[in-house]
């Protein structure tokens, strides 16, 4: 049996805080977890909307149903099956939404990202492919890629705040993964790394999210 790749053009969805004006200030790419869609993930930042802050959701380019063979469906970033392949397929997508976007402005925006659950490797992959240099970055209930190097972490992310956020309940907070990825963040020796907790579990949290978009 032989196994072959081919490229081919591609459509995908995005979700927006509102159609962009070309002068916002701010602009922040949110990553969803596992599971979720952007149109919903988008709507926990419902509060957050307002003229000179544009809010992107991308989607994870792979869907399935959340049970059986019907009703609702959600989206993931990857999995293990032709892991590289996704990767590569999911930064070009990220790197056509930011490059379109910023067509738009004559000033550059100030550029954060925030990546929940999964969402937050593939923020993290992203981040470190591209030229980007965001001022926050936020890892919310989630870690960096596993495969990052921490020499490329540094050097991408030392100009940016870097936020770890969790939930004193979040069943992540109780891992070995969780360890590690204090570690790793508080060992690289960031310029400028919080880490931020709230009462509650595996989830967005409102008033620290505030908090956040307003440091």
């Amino acid at each position: 049996m032989v196994q072959n790749e081919i490229q081919f053009q591609a459509k995908q969805t995005f979700s927006l805080s509102h159609a962009p004006l070309g002068e916002e200030k701010t602009i922040w790419i949110v990553f969803h977890g596992y599971g979720q869609l952007a149109k919903f993930f988008l709507r926990k930042f419902n509060s957050l909307f307002e003229d000179n802050t544009l809010i992107v959701a991308p989607e994870g380019l792979n869907h399935f149903y959340l049970k059986g063979f019907s009703g609702r469906v959600g989206a993931n970033w990857m999995t293990k099956h032709e892991r590289e392949i996704d990767i590569t397929n999911s930064n070009a997508y990220l790197n056509g939404i930011i490059e379109e976007l910023l067509l738009k402005y004559e000033n550059m925006p100030q550029i954060n990202v925030l990546g929940f659950s999964q969402g937050a490797a593939t923020m993290s992959r992203w981040i470190c492919q591209s030229n980007l240099k965001p001022e926050k970055v936020v890892f919310w209930g989630g870690a960096p890629a596993h495969d990052l190097e921490i020499p490329l972490m540094l050097e991408r992310l030392n100009s940016s705040q870097v936020i770890l956020a969790l939930g004193d309940n979040d069943p992540f907070l109780q891992s070995d993964i969780y360890t590690q990825v204090e570690n790793r963040l508080s060992d690289a020796g960031f310029a400028n790394f919080k880490e931020l907790k709230y009462s509650g579990g595996h989830e967005l949290e409102a008033g620290l999210l505030k908090e956040i978009f307003l440091m």
